[in-house]
């Protein structure tokens, strides 16, 4: 049958459109996929937690005397929430699961359970694709290696990111993360310090305090390395937060532990720097640890419908 002019132009626009519509749709078909759809100037973010620090003893502190680079340098280019609060489990495995889901668990504290939600991690490798070598957790607990998974059985063993996890000082911690920041260049990372936790149960106020300003120059230390990195200066946000606090004065036996619902262990503190966020500024508005898993998902362009959280919407310029 001869075409008229017409019939044969559509017949080549609907061959064409039936290439690229079968084109492969599977996740990780193109691992260089690095999400430019997004209208946001954040291609890479880094989340440090910090283990267990009271909030009176760091931003709560008028004088900050335990966290100068904090104070100083990192105040003057992010943000920073003084009403940020863990609601849910004030232990550190269900607390750090709150800050990869966006869901509150009360989960084992000693690394035998997964937390039931798939994490931010699985969801941007889901997307994106590409090596898992791109979403990477260290931690200083070997317990945490639970965070890598999930028990959802959509999600169990399915885009796992890479987790380098030990039982170590968080000085060693630090030397992982920046050798892993730098030979393998992910976009997504978490990296936990130990080290204000393991003193504090260890009743020992002097390391305590101590472990505090060595993760606040510790975190300093990321910061510069993120900014002299040309894969990672000017197009990557920094969030810092903790899983839980501390008892109170008062309450029970003080900083030595936490896990209840008093306003130590509960109120902690929110810290981000990025190319789309205010800078020096403070908000007062109350959020929960729950609500940093929604606005990473924003951030980096990525759906998260199973987070309960909320998008903080006040950090964005």
């Amino acid at each position: 049958m001869k075409l008229n002019k017409f019939q044969f132009y559509l017949s080549i626009y609907l061959a064409l459109l039936l290439v690229f519509s079968c084109e492969s749709n599977e996740p990780g078909f193109n691992p260089e996929n690095t999400g430019t759809d997004s209208h946001y100037k954040t291609r890479h973010l880094v989340i440090v937690v910090i283990d267990g620090p009271r909030f009176q003893d760091t931003w709560g502190d008028p004088l900050k005397v335990n966290i100068p680079h904090f104070a100083n340098e990192l105040a003057s280019i992010g943000i920073n929430h003084n009403r940020f609060f863990n609601r849910g489990a004030t232990y550190t495995t269900s607390g750090v699961a709150t800050i990869t889901t966006g869901n509150y668990q009360w989960m084992a504290n000693d690394g035998s359970e997964v937390p039931f939600f798939p994490s931010i991690f699985q969801m941007w490798l889901k997307k994106y694709g590409g090596n898992p070598n791109q979403a990477q957790i260290i931690t200083g607990k070997k317990k945490l290696s639970v965070l890598a998974d999930c028990a959802d059985p959509k999600w169990r063993g399915r885009f796992n990111p890479m987790v380098n996890t030990e039982n170590r000082d968080d000085k060693k911690t630090l030397n992982v993360a920046l050798s892993l920041l730098e030979k393998h260049h992910p976009r997504m990372t978490l990296i936990h310090f130990r080290g204000p936790d393991f003193y504090g149960h260890a009743n020992d106020w002097t390391n305590y305090t101590k472990s505090i300003k060595e993760t606040d120059q510790y975190t300093y230390d990321i910061w510069q390395f993120l900014q002299s990195d040309p894969f990672y200066k000017d197009v990557t946000t920094l969030i810092v937060t903790n899983d839980h606090g501390r008892h109170s004065d008062g309450i029970r036996d003080g900083f030595v532990s936490h896990g209840d619902f008093c306003e130590g262990c509960m109120h902690i503190n929110f810290y981000a720097s990025g190319p789309d966020f205010y800078s020096n500024r403070e908000i007062n508005k109350p959020r929960q640890i729950v609500d940093i898993a929604s606005t990473v998902a924003t951030l980096m362009d990525f759906e998260l419908p199973t987070s309960s959280g909320l998008v903080m919407w006040e950090l964005f310029k």
